[in-house]
């Protein structure tokens, strides 16, 4: 291995005219919008994370081409933040992202420049690195219950931090991205400079006992809670981490992690049809901040997988510069070219999309995604029933802070939306999520109200942090059948418990054709009000008997079972911070919201509820009726025709005839 990440100078560099000739001028154009960025004395009140991305492109394309130019650009955009007393602004200085971030560019950085920087620059570099590597590991031994207070660790730590010791931080929550990018930012600069200062093998010991318990507490099937904008800014710190100890100790993450394996597939299937917006589970910023080639690169020449290697064409021809000015996430997507051009692999041989399912399952979060199909104007559906952060961190998660006493669950970026459906086709959204929100409740989701109430925590940033381990969103069926699909959730123990609901049940089934049914079942131990919601981007028009939204070529259309029902509509407004370091960085989302509900309490209610989907051309849709009968509906879709007949349910088409019992609960 000649460097971190580096095992061929010469290669690289030869290549540059050829297979990565266009990775090659990815990276020279990025490397020229460096070049009109003032760069402040002072630190900027904002996020400084893109600073170290730029002296890590500034450095490999000196590397790649020996002009000084480069080199003088990439000793600019380091000593701006050399200079700089502390890293980070408002909350956790020194010992958060904007920190970890810099220690990963800036220690990759000395390590890919150190002979050729002047000594003093040399030396400067050096000790911020240490100075600031010793604060992140200080305040890490502080908070991870496993060190005895050292009053020197302490001190050192609360140079940037206000909540040493406070039983909560980034230390123990190893599901959290926040954890993997300081450990993974902390682990480069250790392995950077530890010929130069021996204590960083201590920080290399720590970090690599951080991870020893991360990966086997990861899903095996790739999801993550977090959502997908959580996902690209996080899980690439995962991929690093992997390859840098790879390189250290010869371990190999890749091949023992099924999480590394599958977690390409999570992001696939959350990529709505038109391959640039995203269905946005969790805290995401926007509906754009979900690629990340450099990763696709990666997960391609790790395990041959063609798929991620044409969506990272795709995306770098076509997505590139819209998502990387439209995204609210800093760095971003254009500042990682330099990880796109080592990572390209360029014999592993492209594969299309259509050669995939139009339907995945990911388990452990309780989450489903369908399309009509991988052509850019598709009907995608996906849903979501599961406990906070997925089964597998609920249980351990428990488990571990019960034995620990640490706090180990954080899962502030998971939202209460358990039963919770989107719908889009091609661009346009048609079921929507809020999007990023500060203050977490299940009427922000397409959900239902008790008294007006919702989820145990509603309102609370983290709303699962105080929620008892028995409280679980979870599946109890799902059946794939042909192009169709039939799902049960059952949410009704995570709703506050002073409302007494016995059972929350959420049925939905679809023949794969543009048609969806969602039947649900509910109960408690007192007579309450039902109130069923649906939230869209755009006002819906109320015709007779339904509803039709239409956005740009798309329609949907809403038919409620019950004409006894109450019938509404509101407008709903959502405001959060994203970042802490930048307090006037604030998304605002709309939603434009229908409602059905029982107009007098009732102890047990039920909502049939047929949504179709497709072209805002006149008479695209189908035709439906839904009618009532003594014990259930008969709803007809086209051609298609289904009974519900207490428990069972049957689906009739030009085809065929499925029948499906729903579960218990």
């Amino acid at each position: 291995m000649e460097n971190l990440l580096i095992k061929d100078w010469n290669l690289l560099r030869s290549e540059r005219f050829d297979v990565r000739a266009q990775a090659f001028r990815r990276l020279a154009d990025q490397c020229r919008r460096y070049e009109k960025e003032i760069l402040p004395a002072e630190h900027p009140l904002k996020s400084i994370t893109y600073y170290g991305m730029a002296a890590l492109n500034l450095a490999l394309m000196y590397r790649l081409t020996n002009q000084k130019y480069y080199l003088s650009s990439a000793r600019r955009w380091i000593f701006a933040g050399v200079q700089y007393p502390h890293w980070g602004k408002a909350v956790k200085v020194d010992v958060d992202l904007s920190a970890s971030w810099l220690l990963l560019g800036y220690g990759i950085a000395y390590d890919w420049l150190k002979n050729d920087l002047e000594p003093a620059d040399r030396q400067d570099l050096l000790e911020k690195l240490i100075l600031q590597g010793e604060r992140m590991y200080a305040y890490a031994c502080a908070t991870d219950g496993a060190h005895p207070v050292d009053q020197k660790r302490i001190s050192q730590a609360e140079a940037g931090a206000k909540d040493v010791l406070t039983g909560r931080s980034w230390a123990t929550t190893y599901w959290q991205n926040h954890n993997w990018i300081n450990m993974t930012g902390l682990y480069a600069a250790a392995l950077a400079i530890r010929d130069q200062y021996s204590p960083a093998e201590e920080w290399i010991r720590y970090v690599q006992n951080n991870f020893e318990k991360v990966f086997p507490l990861l899903p095996e099937d790739g999801s993550d809670y977090e959502g997908v904008v959580y996902w690209r800014y996080g899980v690439i710190f995962l991929f690093l981490y992997a390859e840098l100890e790879r390189e250290h100790t010869g371990r190999d993450r890749f091949r023992e992690s099924d999480f590394l394996k599958n977690t390409f597939f999570y992001r696939l299937y959350q990529l709505g049809p038109d391959r640039e917006q995203n269905f946005n589970f969790g805290d995401c910023h926007d509906r754009k901040s979900g690629h990340i080639p450099c990763l696709y690169r990666k997960v391609a020449s790790e395990y041959r997988n063609g798929y991620a290697q044409m969506l990272a064409r795709e995306v770098l021809e076509h997505s590139l510069m819209g998502e990387g000015y439209e995204s609210g996430v800093k760095p971003g997507i254009l500042p990682e070219a330099c990880l796109e051009y080592i990572w390209y692999d360029p014999e592993v041989k492209e594969k299309p999309l259509e050669e995939l399912e139009t339907s995945h399952y990911f388990a452990d979060l309780g989450l489903f995604s369908w399309r009509s199909g991988w052509d850019r104007e598709a009907i995608a559906f996906s849903f979501k029933c599961a406990p906070g952060g997925g089964h597998k961190q609920w249980e351990l998660a428990h488990a571990m802070e019960k034995e620990t006493g640490l706090a180990i669950r954080s899962m502030g970026h998971h939202h209460p939306d358990a039963n919770h459906f989107m719908l889009l086709r091609g661009s346009d959204f048609l079921a929507v999520d809020e999007g990023y929100s500060a203050h977490k409740m299940a009427r922000n989701h397409n959900l239902i109200l008790v008294d007006g109430k919702g989820f145990t925590g509603d309102g609370a940033y983290d709303v699962y942090r105080d929620m008892t381990h028995s409280q679980q969103g979870r599946i109890l069926a799902y059946e794939p059948h042909g192009k169709g699909f039939y799902l049960c959730g059952s949410s009704a123990s995570l709703y506050d418990k002073s409302l007494g609901v016995k059972s929350m049940r959420r049925e939905i089934l679809s023949a794969g054709t543009g048609w969806f049914l969602i039947l649900d079942s509910m109960c408690a131990d007192a007579p309450r009000t039902w109130t069923w919601l649906l939230h869209m981007d755009q006002p819906a028009q109320r015709l007779g008997d339904h509803y039709r939204l239409e956005i740009a070529g798309s329609a949907m259309e809403v038919y409620m079972g019950d004409p006894e029902l109450r019938f509404g509509s509101t407008l709903m407004e959502n405001s959060a911070n994203v970042t802490s370091q930048e307090p006037d960085n604030i998304v605002y989302t709309r939603l434009f919201t229908i409602c059905q509900e029982n107009k007098m309490p009732a102890g047990a209610m039920r909502f049939c509820t047929l949504i179709t989907a497709g072209s805002a051309r006149e008479g695209a849709l189908p035709t439906v009726s839904n009618v009532q009968t003594e014990d259930g509906w008969t709803v007809r879709v086209g051609e298609d025709e289904i009974i519900i007949r207490g428990d069972e349910r049957i689906l009739m088409t030009t085809r065929e005839q499925w029948v499906m019992n729903a579960p218990s609960e």
